[in-house]
This record gives C-alpha cells, structure tokens and sequence, in this order.
C-alpha cells in the first residue's frame, strides 16, 4: 500500500474536482433563474412596488411577441407568448386575447435608489434604453417574476434585459 497511496490518492481527487465542476453550473433549461438581473431589491426604481408580490427575484423566459403597448405610466407592456417549457410563469389570469400570454413590462430608467410614489412620477423618468421588440419577435427576457396584485396575473416587471433572438 505504501507507493500506491500517492497514486489513489491523486485519482481520488480527479474524481471529486471532476464531480463538482460537473454539478456545480446548474441546468441552462427553462427552469435556470434568470443571467441577465441585476443585484439588489428587484423592485427597485418601480413606482408603487407594493402592488406587486416578488414571486422570484429573478427568472429567464423566451417566446414570441403576441402585442407591444406604451402606457400612461411609461412602461412598454410586451404580451409574450411562452415557448414550451415557460408555462408554469403563467397563471390562470395570465392571458391576452383569451389566450395564455406572460406580460413583461419594460419601465422607465427611474433611479434605483427610489421609487416613484405614483404612475405620472414614472412617466417623467427617462426612457429604458432596452430594445423593444415588434410584435412577432422571438425573445428571450429577465427580470423578477411577480404577481401584480390589482390584475391578478404574473408578469416579469420590470424588464431587466432583453435579446431579440430573431425578427418577424
């Protein structure tokens, strides 16, 4: 056993380097959080964040874009119907013309450190220098998943990155 312990020893640690490396990244499938959030209170810079319940601060979802719409409030409402595999983002009032759509909502550029205490306040913030897609885009998205509590569907809001995979 004397000159073989070296030998097992370092075959032994191959063996667990080898192990974490392969259970350390995590699956990049649907249900992976999100790349593209950023740190801190994900409401941060949303006016009225108690309207909303943080179901997770951050997820990741792609799908095609049924609607774009600007709002009073400056949010650019984007109805996202999810590729397979995003469904459980959606709840059963998640729909857009009577079919399921996940509402993602692109906000103004408000300072993080607070939070505009009405819609007419965020409207006066600068734009989000997001790209916004058109409608029939395919996309991928970020942002803290939330139940927006006066509607009653989940949503991502806001938008905290967003790649065009691929135009109408």
């Amino acid at each position: 056993m004397g000159t073989g312990l070296p030998a097992l020893t370092r075959l032994l640690l191959v063996v667990l380097v080898a192990g974490c490396a392969c259970t350390g990244g995590g699956s990049a499938g649907p249900t992976s959080p999100g790349h593209g959030c950023r740190p801190g209170p994900p409401l941060a810079g949303v006016w009225s964040p108690d309207r909303l319940q943080v179901l997770s601060a951050c997820k990741h979802a792609t799908g095609i874009v049924a609607v774009t719409q600007p709002e009073p409030d400056g949010d650019h409402h984007i109805w996202l119907r999810v590729d397979p595999g995003y469904e459980y983002l959606l709840n059963p009032e998640s729909h857009f013309q009577a079919k399921p759509a996940l509402l993602a909502e692109i906000t103004p550029d408000c300072p993080l450190a607070n939070n505009p205490p009405n819609a007419e306040s965020a409207d006066r913030c600068p734009r989000s220098t997001l790209p916004l897609p058109r409608t029939g885009d395919h996309v991928a998205i970020d942002g803290p998943w939330v139940l927006d509590t006066e509607h009653g569907w989940n949503e991502i809001h806001p938008v905290e990155s967003i790649q065009i995979l691929g135009h109408a």
